[in-house]
């Protein structure tokens, strides 16, 4: 066990598109968790849309399955940038509106545990993704297949990372309720299988992950919400092929604000991580802009 948290620990830490979920190896993944709120479902009309995604995020202990701390002198400090295109075509398929889109992160990484420090400013992991998106009075919907490419930088020896060396296909829904002088209550859901990190032999485990949004709408333009996550995983990591027993949650929670403009909106969050299990424990700040053009 000794030999197996040291390796472990030396595999710290990838962040892509944010904090990820942090449920697989070295505790980090790629799902941009506590992205989406406020109409996450209710995709737009078509046309070209610019997303600008910030996100910083602070944790000072990494915690086994009982909640205990597990990596002596851990920390991390994460800021990201993640711009993402979406392309909302005219065409429709199976009665849905067909849309494309693309992110690319980029990732200023601070990691410190025992003593040893690394950090790294570098390009994450190319996200792609097609859609499919339905509009029924204030109801909407959204499914997607998004795939993970393993283009940013990453180098096993390395304590900090910014890519992660393996392949994600990911299938996503997405769902939102929204009155414009009421309730919006929206979510995004997904299920993540990754491929083998051929560098280390670890193949990270299944997960679900997903966002979730309650607001109320205290005037035209603004929205008030709760907002959060939640990842459970549901296969343990593998190395060399052998089930090493380990599988990550976390349930985060916190005050969100939305505010809507002509061709323009911004949302802006603060989240906790409680009932966490083998990731690391912190909260998390997130500005999200939108841009029609």
């Amino acid at each position: 066990m000794i030999r197996l948290n040291h390796r472990f620990a030396m595999g710290v830490f990838t962040c892509l598109c944010v904090s990820g979920a942090w449920a697989t190896e070295s505790g980090a993944d790629s799902y941009p968790l506590g992205a989406e709120g406020v109409q996450a479902g209710a995709l737009p009309p078509p046309g070209v849309y610019l997303l600008g995604y910030y996100q910083h995020y602070h944790a000072s202990r990494f915690v086994d399955k009982h909640g205990k701390s597990m990596i002596p002198g851990f920390g991390i400090n994460v800021d990201a940038f993640v711009p993402r295109l979406v392309w909302m075509t005219d065409q429709q398929v199976l009665g849905g509106q067909l849309g494309f889109y693309a992110a690319q992160p980029l990732v200023d990484l601070r990691v410190g545990m025992a003593g040893a420090r690394d950090d790294r400013r570098a390009m994450g992991d190319t996200i792609a993704a097609s859609l499919l998106a339905w509009h029924n009075g204030n109801h909407h919907w959204v499914a997607a297949l998004e795939t993970v490419l393993p283009t940013g930088d990453y180098d096993k020896d390395h304590l900090a990372n910014a890519g992660k060396n393996y392949f994600t296909l990911r299938p996503i829904i997405a769902y939102s309720y929204s009155r414009p002088d009421g309730w919006d209550l929206s979510t995004k859901l997904s299920y993540s299988f990754n491929s083998n990190n051929d560098d280390t032999d670890y193949r990270s485990g299944q997960y679900f992950a997903g966002d979730y949004s309650v607001g109320y709408h205290v005037a035209p333009k603004l929205t008030l919400a709760l907002q959060g996550y939640a990842v459970k995983q549901l296969t343990s990591d593998r190395v060399d092929g052998d089930d090493i027993g380990f599988r990550g949650q976390v349930f985060a929670y916190g005050p969100g604000i939305h505010y809507q403009g002509q061709g323009w909106s911004l949302e802006a969050k603060y989240l906790r991580e409680t009932a966490v299990e083998n990731r690391p424990q912190g909260d998390a700040t997130w500005l999200k802009l939108v841009l029609a053009f």
